[in-house]
C-alpha cells in the first residue's frame, strides 16, 4: 500500500509539473503574442494619426508637399512620411507615404488623397437670383464644364421664366416661387439625379444670398483704383496661394481682355462687358477669376465670351446676341438673358475667389485609396 501511494503521488507530481510547464509556456507565448499585437496596433494607430495630421496640413494649404522623407515623433513612436503628387488609374492624386514605428513593430500605409473643391450654397448654381431669372433667347444651353456628373442648376427665390425656344439645361430648374415655361422644345435633364427627383421643381426652400457690399472688402485689396477703371489687353493676377484682389471705387468696363492667374475684380458700381474676357491657362474644372460688384452687371456686345464667376448686388442683364459664359452668376436682383443664342457652362469657383466672401476655405481632403 505504501509503495502504491508513493507511485500515485509521484505520478500526480509529474503530471502537475508537466501541466504547469505547459501552462507557463502557453502564458509566455500568449504574453509575447499580446505584446506583438499591442505593438502592431500601436504602430498602425500612429500611422493613422499621421495621415490625419497630413490631411489637416493639406486642408490649410492644398499645395503642401514633402518630397524627401521626414520624420515626426508621435506618442512614443515615430513616423517617416512623404507627401507627393502621383497618378493613379489616370487620376491626379496626392500620395501619403507613411512608415510608422513603435518599438519593434513597423507599419506601412499608402493613402491616396483627392482634394475636393466645395463652395457655399449661393455659389454652387449656374444661375442664382434673389428675384427673377428670365431666359428670353433661343438656343439656350446651360451645361456642365468637363464634368459630366456635375449639374448646372438654375434657381430663383422668386420665379424662373423660360420664354426661349430650344432650351437645354443639364441640371435642375428650381424656384421658391414659380417656374413659368413660355417657350418650346424645353429639355431639363440633370446630369446627376440618383433620387429620381423632378427636373423642374417649385416651392423649394429659398437659398440665402448674402448682400454684397464692396466696401467691406477694401481692406483686403492688393490693388486699388479711385474712380472708374477700364480693363483690356492682358490682365495678370496671382496664384492660388496669393490671388490678386483689384478694387475699383467706381464703374468697371471690360474691353477685350485676357486674364491669367487667380483673382478678383471688385467694383463699387456697375460692371459692363463690352468685349470678350478670356482666361489664359484655364483650370478645366474650376473658375479662377471672379467679378463682384455692388452695382449691376451688363453685357451689351453682340458676340461675347466671358470666363468668370459673377456676383452682383443689383440686376444682371445679358443682351449679347451670341453669348458664351464659362463660370456662373449670382445676383441679389433679377437675371435676364436676352440674346438669340446663349451658352452657359457652369464652373465652380476655386477657393481663392470664394474665401474673400466667406473667410472659409472650402476644400475637403478625401481619401480615395488606402493600402497597408
Amino acid at each position: 500500500m505504501g509503495k502504491a501511494v508513493i507511485i500515485v503521488l509521484l505520478g500526480v507530481i509529474v503530471i502537475y509539473g508537466v501541466t504547469n510547464l505547459v501552462i507557463n509556456q502557453n502564458i509566455g507565448e500568449m504574453s509575447e503574442d499580446s505584446i506583438d499585437t499591442y505593438m502592431q496596433t500601436k504602430a498602425r494607430n500612429l500611422g493613422n494619426s499621421a495621415v490625419e495630421v497630413l490631411k489637416a496640413k493639406l486642408g490649410e494649404d492644398d499645395e503642401y508637399r514633402v518630397t524627401s522623407a521626414e520624420t515626426m515623433d508621435l506618442d512614443g513612436g515615430s513616423v517617416t512620411y512623404r507627401v507627393v503628387d502621383t497618378t493613379y488609374s489616370g487620376e491626379d492624386l496626392i500620395k501619403l507615404d507613411i512608415l510608422s514605428t513603435y518599438l519593434d513593430a513597423i507599419k506601412k500605409i499608402d493613402a491616396f488623397v483627392k482634394i475636393v473643391n466645395s463652395v457655399p450654397p449661393y455659389l454652387d448654381k449656374s444661375v442664382l437670383s434673389e428675384n427673377k431669372v428670365v431666359f428670353n433667347g433661343n438656343q439656350l444651353a446651360v451645361k456642365d464644364t468637363n464634368n459630366p456628373t456635375q449639374n448646372a442648376d438654375i434657381h430663383s427665390n422668386e420665379e424662373v421664366i423660360l420664354n426661349g425656344s430650344n432650351c437645354l439645361v443639364e441640371g435642375f430648374v428650381t424656384s421658391s416661387g414659380n417656374v413659368t415655361v413660355g417657350g418650346s422644345n424645353l429639355n431639363v435633364i440633370p446630369n446627376s439625379n440618383p433620387l429620381g427627383l423632378a427636373p423642374i421643381q417649385e416651392d423649394v426652400p429659398e437659398i440665402t444670398i448674402p448682400s454684397f457690399v464692396a466696401a467691406n472688402y477694401l481692406a483686403k485689396a492688393t490693388i486699388v483704383y479711385n474712380g472708374d477703371r477700364t480693363f483690356g489687353g492682358n490682365l495678370v493676377l496671382g496664384t492660388r496661394k496669393n490671388p490678386v484682389i483689384i478694387y475699383v471705387k467706381g464703374k468697371v468696363f471690360f474691353n477685350a481682355t485676357n486674364v491669367t492667374g487667380y483673382g478678383l475684380v471688385i467694383a463699387e458700381q456697375d460692371v459692363e462687358f463690352n468685349a470678350s474676357v478670356l482666361a489664359n491657362s484655364p483650370d478645366p474644372y474650376l473658375s479662377k477669376f471672379g467679378v463682384y460688384t455692388s452695382g449691376k452687371i451688363l453685357v451689351n456686345n453682340p458676340n461675347t465670351n466671358i470666363a468668370a464667376t459673377l456676383y452682383c448686388q443689383m440686376e444682371t442683364v445679358l443682351n449679347s446676341t451670341n453669348l458664351k459664359l464659362i463660370g456662373g452668376i449670382t445676383s441679389k436682383a433679377n437675371v435676364t438673358f436676352n440674346g438669340l443664342k446663349e451658352t452657359l457652362y457652369y464652373k465652380e469657383p476655386a477657393y481663392p475667389i470664394t474665401f474673400f466672401l466667406t473667410g472659409v476655405t472650402y476644400l475637403r481632403q478625401k481619401i480615395v485609396h488606402w493600402y497597408e
